[in-house]
């Protein structure tokens, strides 16, 4: 078995055992997002404070982009700390240090949980733009034509659209965003991957078993019942428990940002990116539970 392997496998040890690389735990925690993280590398080859700072956080920020937890209107920074027990990420909202990635992923989530504000949809009711009217399109494109073309800053409600897809659009500066959203919680996420996983068992038997049981505990309690006795708890420990792609925004500037051909492009190209997102989140989880069973 690899190291990246033994690393992710539940039954072997904790996402985070102690003394563990702050660099490689942080990397763990936006792999979630679908996000590859730099910062371990350009730390090997000793790039300086001050630009490894600027990669924790732009990766932190693409993250945010994708958990979805409608934290957009907040800026988002990483930075290293110096610490008795060696490196340490903090994780700033606003300037203010609000956890520590050596916390483990379980109260980074709860850090940002706190602070988000979902609506009965699971849909965030925070606005992107500090004190903006949002607007609520109507069907057509006229109105969202003169807003793309010719408004200045703006922002518009959640919209629905085909295959459980949420929309919306904001204009900041000479930025066009949109974001492409489908409520998708760590738990739903890892009940799909445990799916898969019993889905592709080849011993029939012990797949019916398992199928079974998840009638009365689910996919993901059937699986980790036919585990490790401390698969649960060593689950609890890894990033993929605790976050989960829901979003894709995407940006333009520039000409482009006046463009209402564009902007219809920039949907289609969000509803991909998080497909594709999604998939392969998935897919990643699905390897994680299936360690041990095959």
């Amino acid at each position: 078995m690899t190291r990246a392997a033994k690393k992710k496998d539940v039954t072997e040890q904790p996402a985070f055992p102690k003394g563990a690389d702050m660099l490689t735990q942080f990397a763990d925690l936006v792999a979630t997002a679908g996000v590859a993280s730099e910062a371990p590398a350009l730390h090997a080859d000793g790039v300086d404070e001050g630009r490894l700072n600027a990669v924790l956080s732009a990766e932190l920020r693409l993250a945010h982009d994708r958990w979805g937890l409608g934290l957009l209107h907040l800026h988002h920074a990483a930075e290293l700390r110096r610490a008795e027990a060696g490196l340490d990420i903090a994780l700033l909202v606003d300037g203010a240090e609000r956890a520590r990635v050596s916390e483990g992923p379980q109260t980074v989530a709860a850090t940002y949980a706190v602070m988000t504000a979902p609506g009965a949809d699971g849909l965030s009711e925070w606005g992107v733009l500090e004190g903006g009217h949002r607007v609520t399109l109507r069907p057509g494109l006229g109105q969202i034509k003169v807003l793309v073309e010719d408004a200045r800053d703006f922002e518009t409600h959640w919209t629905q659209e085909r295959g459980g897809l949420w929309t919306r659009t904001w204009r900041q500066g000479e930025t066009l965003a949109v974001e492409v959203h489908r409520p998708a919680s760590p738990t739903t996420a890892l009940a799909d991957a445990a799916w898969d996983v019993i889905a592709s068992i080849k011993d029939r038997n012990f797949q019916r078993e398992l199928m079974e049981r998840s009638n009365s505990v689910g996919m993901l309690g059937a699986l980790l019942g036919a585990r490790h006795r401390g698969a649960g708890e060593a689950l609890a420990l890894l990033p993929e428990a605790h976050f989960a792609v829901s979003s894709a925004v995407l940006r333009v500037q520039g000409t482009e940002a006046r463009s209402l051909d564009r902007w219809k492009a920039m949907l289609r190209e969000g509803a991909e990116q998080l497909d594709d997102l999604q998939r392969a989140g998935t897919k990643r989880l699905a390897s994680v539970l299936s360690g041990g069973l095959r």
